[in-house]
This record gives C-alpha cells, sequence and structure tokens, in this order.
C-alpha cells in the first residue's frame, strides 16, 4: 500500500495547498466569499483525510474524526459555489444534516467494530447531497457575467460525484478475504488521483469565475457612467458605430438626440451639488423609463445626455425626442417635501443628412441643442425646426 499512501499524502498536501491559495486570494481588494468559504472546505476536508491516516489516534477515533470533518468540509465548499448562483445553503439544516452523519459514525466506530463501509458511504452520502445540489444550481442559475466557467465547475462537481460512487463501488470486491494487496492499492492509488484533478481542477475553475467577473466589473467600470449607471461616452461611441454599420447594411432609421438639463446651474448653487446629483440621476431614471426598448442612452458627462433613436421612421426620431423631453417635464423630483422642476432642451441629428460618422452627426445634434436653448429652452429642435 506505500503507493496509495503516497497519493493520499500528495492528495492531502494539493488540498492543503489549494486551499491556503484560495483563502489568501479572497483576502484581497475583491470580497471573494467563494473562496473563501471553498478554501476553508479545502483545509476541513485535508484535515479529515490527516485524521483517516491514524497516524496519531487509535483508529476507531481517527476515522470518526476524519470522515466528520470530511462530511463537514462537503457543506463548507457548497457554500463557496453557491455564492456564484442566487441561492445559499440553508445553514441550519445543513449543519443538521452534518450532525446526522456523525451520529452515523460515531456509531458505526464506537458502538460497534470499526466499520468501512459506514465509514466510506455515510459521508459519501452526505458529500452527494451537498455537490449535487450545488451542481444544479451551478447549471440552473449560472453567473451572468461566467457562464462557461460556471458551468465548468458544475460538470467537475458531478465528476467527483462519480468518482465516490465508483470507488464504493469498486471496493467490496477488494475487501473479500484473502485481500489482493496490489489491487487494493491500484484502486486507491486511482482514487486519490482522481480526487486530486477534481480538487485542482474546481478551484481553478473557480478562480476563473473570479477573473471573469473582474474582467466584467472593469467592463462595467469603463463604459458605465458611475453617477447614473448609464452608458458613458466612451460606450456611446462604440454602440454609435455599431448602430452605423447596421445602418449601412439595412438603411434602417438613426438618429442621435443630445438633451440637455435646463438651468442645472441654479440647482447646483441653490440646493448644493448633492441634490444636484440627485436630480441627474432622478433625469436619467425618467429618461430610462420613457425611452423605446430599442433605443440606447447614455450620460455625456455633466447635465448632457444622449439618446441613440434606432430604426425610426422618416422623421420620427424628433418626435421620439419631443415625448422624452415631455416625460421628464412631467415628472419633477421631490426633495424634503418640495418639488424641484426640472426641463430638457434637445437638439436631433439624423443618419445620412446630417452626416455619417460620430462627429459630424453630433456636431448637428449640438448645434441644435444651442438653438433650442437660445430659443426658449425646454423644447427640442430637429433638422426642420418649427
Amino acid at each position: 500500500m506505500a503507493r496509495a499512501q503516497f497519493l493520499i499524502l500528495a492528495l492531502l498536501s494539493v488540498h492543503v495547498l489549494l486551499g491556503a491559495l484560495c483563502l489568501a486570494a479572497s483576502r484581497g481588494e475583491r470580497e471573494a466569499p467563494a473562496l473563501r468559504w471553498w478554501g476553508w472546505g479545502l483545509l476541513a476536508y485535508a484535515a479529515g483525510l490527516a485524521f483517516t491516516l491514524g497516524l496519531v489516534l487509535s483508529k476507531p477515533v481517527a476515522n470518526f474524526l476524519g470522515n466528520s470533518l470530511i462530511s463537514l468540509s462537503a457543506a463548507l465548499t457548497i457554500q463557496g459555489v453557491l455564492h456564484h448562483t442566487d441561492r445559499r445553503l440553508n445553514m441550519p439544516v445543513s449543519l443538521a444534516g452534518v450532525a446526522a452523519t456523525v451520529v452515523v459514525l460515531a456509531v458505526g466506530n464506537f458502538a460497534m467494530p470499526s466499520s468501512v463501509a459506514v465509514n466510506i458511504i455515510a459521508p459519501t452520502v452526505t458529500a452527494t447531497i451537498f455537490f449535487a445540489y450545488g451542481t444544479a444550481m451551478l447549471l440552473l442559475h449560472p453567473q451572468p457575467d461566467a457562464v462557461r466557467p460556471t458551468r465548468f465547475v458544475a460538470m467537475v462537481l458531478a465528476s467527483a460525484m462519480l468518482v465516490w460512487w465508483v470507488r464504493i463501488i469498486s471496493m467490496p470486491p477488494l475487501l473479500v478475504e484473502p485481500v489482493d494487496r496490489d489491487r487494493l492499492d491500484m484502486v486507491v492509488s486511482a482514487f486519490a488521483i482522481a480526487q486530486i484533478l477534481v480538487g485542482v481542477g474546481a478551484a481553478f475553475g473557480l478562480f476563473w469565475v473570479e477573473v471573469r467577473l473582474a474582467q466584467a466589473a472593469m467592463s462595467h467600470m469603463a463604459f458605465t457612467d458611475p453617477l447614473t449607471g448609464l452608458a458613458n461616452r466612451r460606450a456611446i461611441l462604440a454602440r454609435f458605430d455599431e448602430e452605423a454599420a447596421r445602418w449601412s447594411r439595412t438603411g434602417t432609421g438613426l438618429a442621435l438626440a443630445v438633451l440637455d438639463m435646463d438651468r442645472f446651474k441654479e440647482v447646483n448653487d441653490a440646493h448644493g451639488h448633492l441634490v444636484g446629483d440627485a436630480l441627474l440621476c432622478h433625469v436619467g431614471r425618467v429618461l430610462g423609463q420613457a425611452k423605446r426598448t430599442e433605443d440606447v442612452l447614455g450620460r455625456l458627462g455633466g447635465e448632457e445626455f444622449v439618446v441613440l433613436l434606432c430604426g425610426h421612421q422618416s422623421g420620427g426620431a424628433a418626435h421620439a425626442a419631443e415625448r422624452l423631453r415631455e416625460a421628464v417635464a412631467a415628472h419633477p423630483m421631490i426633495h424634503e417635501g418640495s418639488r424641484l422642476e426640472v426641463t430638457l432642451s434637445g437638439g436631433v441629428a439624423e443618419l445620412p443628412a446630417d452626416g455619417t460618422d460620430w462627429d459630424k452627426v453630433f456636431a448637428a445634434a449640438d448645434a441644435r441643442l444651442y438653438e433650442a436653448k437660445h430659443t426658449g429652452r425646454n423644447r427640442v429642435v430637429g433638422a426642420e425646426p418649427g
């Protein structure tokens, strides 16, 4: 059994290393509760495995403590992976399940001669229940920004369950006297190797999820206005290029509306910048609710918003921008019991009449915006004003 014992030590060492790595990574600038729970689960599994080697304690005590920790490790690791879904373990129920397994292990090790079947099957059944639930939740409710790595982790968890039950099925014939030590050594060694692969695969899968989530967060920061949560200038320019390319292929209508809040400086001067920021967010929400689904809303900066009006009919862009202006005028913000009236002035430019690239189209819309400002505010000027 020398080869099997060596590989079990390797399995233990790998889980200690991966557990420590997960815990270290979870303490970085970005919170990673999935890695933290998974790390503690790996360390609990490694501790349980160390006990089952029986190097210090008597065999019944070692098996009881070791397999109890292995059962607990399943709950910890699955609580970790569930942080990449919208589900969580019910911890009182989960701990009750682990406690029931501990009772079975106590009976199997102390109330009767130490049972190999109890020490193998009891923690496996418990772990299978946890892992089956975790696998199902990962497949049914994957992270929207990390679907592929989330499903990869689910497949690794499913592989772990397969390995456990293949082990259980293959073990009884090997324990019949006279025991074939070489064959038993080979099977235990194969199980240890499979467990190493599963542990490494799952840990790498979780790190893959974390990388994808970090990339998504950076992309969100790069393309989102931090105050209003709307698309920022960079995102609008990128989307304009996409829509302009679609317009050139299909000829569907495309227009740009630039909307500016009237007398916004007076709000800041009278009520302070915090109220001004709240008003910007309020206008962003109203515009977001009033626009069509296919239109794209963003904030260019300051009090200036922009809307890509996609797929409109001839002359419809100015009417769509006018409806947005009316929606904002009809929804004042309530601040400390008072109504803060807000209006917009806007300019609309259309492709191809006003150009086909951003600079020309935006310049035309911006010029009409200033025309709206200079002719009374709270109005939208299109290609043919009046």
